[in-house]
């Protein structure tokens, strides 16, 4: 007997919670392989090892994926609705900052290069996006006047020393920290996202500095352990909307900031590998359109994040989850979070408003940065200061 079809997928366990692994597993025809493992190690082996996977869920990386060889070219007319998305490339000038980044480096062009001017060709299926911020307990407001307008230089603020935690992920970590530094200093760098090997040395010199103070109780690595580091201690810290949603069902009171310099942008796209022919494309191509039913978006609806094409998570979403999570509306009845606890209470309304009026305030998106290099050389530092 032929041993049953695997496919391997790589992602973080922020985009797979497990009720995504259930539901895949369930609805797909063969076997599936989880591999949940961080940005920077993910990145890592997609990269070097193309051959031990068939799917990514890759974050801000995909020109250098692409350059390296490590996924190959997906063909839309092989996606289920894979026309919307080219028809929302065509349209999105009239919402270009809720889809920000996304359609920028899409499409294979003639020419070989990427580019935003439709194709058939995609070098990654657009999948979910959203926006992040700092979360905060309200003991932490208490060092504030009232009314005080949220800022992301309450990450370096001395009146929280001590009570303070950050991310691990160097890209996304260097980008949250620059903004931190811009608002606590009062300086402007010219673009957050693309900081020069100065700009990279001012904030990390300020981090490590404030690290030798004790300002940072922790620094974690993943949603579930910036959920810990709240139950210990941590008033304010960088957080990804699951921890949110997490904290919630706990009962522990959290919010997530509306801060006045913009939110920091996201997206998470579906690569397929560049050594993945036969059965295990065919395997991929399913997984794709697996996500392209709606069904894995309306689950991680439920800890914040956005389908690309929200129309077609509508259908699996009840009508108070679509309002509170898209429009923006007060919650009319108890919602849960994708493991099924409860985590918003009726008439709580979701911070920053609608879809449109949470993804119009991005300041920067996740990005692949020139000095990227020297970038994660000066973030080690940081973690092993």
């Amino acid at each position: 007997m032929a041993d049953r079809l695997k496919l391997r997928v790589i992602g973080r366990s922020e985009v797979l919670p497990k009720a995504v692994l259930e539901k895949a597993a369930k609805d797909l025809p063969f076997d599936l392989e989880f591999i949940l493992i961080d940005s920077v190690k993910g990145l890592q082996r997609v990269v070097t090892s193309p051959e031990t996977f068939d799917v990514y869920h890759q974050w801000h990386t995909v020109d250098l994926i692409w350059t390296a060889r490590a996924i190959q070219a997906i063909d839309l007319r092989r996606v289920h609705n894979g026309h919307l998305i080219q028809n929302q490339a065509l349209t999105r000038q009239t919402d270009a900052r809720s889809i920000g980044s996304v359609f920028n480096q899409l499409f294979l062009q003639p020419s070989g290069r990427l580019g935003a001017t439709p194709s058939d060709d995609v070098v990654m299926l657009p999948l979910l996006h959203g926006v992040d911020a700092f979360g905060y307990h309200p003991s932490a407001l208490k060092e504030w006047p009232e009314g005080e307008p949220h800022s992301w230089g309450w990450l370096l603020d001395p009146r929280l020393r001590g009570r303070v935690a950050m991310m691990s992920d160097p890209v996304l970590g260097m980008i949250e920290a620059a903004l931190a530094v811009e608002a606590a200093e009062k300086i402007r760098f010219a673009d957050v996202g693309n900081l020069t090997v100065e700009e990279i040395d001012t904030v990390a010199d300020i981090l490590l500095h404030k690290k030798k103070l004790g300002h940072f109780k922790t620094i974690w690595n993943n949603y579930e352990d910036a959920a810990r580091s709240m139950q210990r201690g941590v008033v304010l810290q960088s957080m990804f909307s699951p921890a949110i949603a997490l904290l919630r069902s706990q009962g522990i009171a959290v919010s997530c900031a509306v801060p006045q310099e913009g939110y920091r942008g996201w997206h998470v796209d579906l690569c397929i590998s560049s050594a993945a022919s036969g059965e295990q494309l065919d395997a991929a191509y399913a997984y794709l359109n697996w996500w392209m039913n709606g069904k894995g978006g309306a689950v991680v609806t439920r800890q914040g994040y956005y389908f690309v094409l929200p129309d077609l998570v509508r259908p699996h979403l009840a009508p108070a989850e679509w309002d509170y999570w898209y429009a923006g509306k007060p919650a009319e009845t108890v919602l849960t979070n994708p493991a099924g606890l409860p985590s918003v209470a009726i008439g709580d309304i979701r911070e920053g408003g609608s879809y449109f009026e949470r993804m119009s305030r991005v300041r920067v998106w996740n990005t692949f940065m020139d000095e990227h290099t020297y970038l994660v050389r000066r973030w080690r530092e940081f973690l092993e200061g």
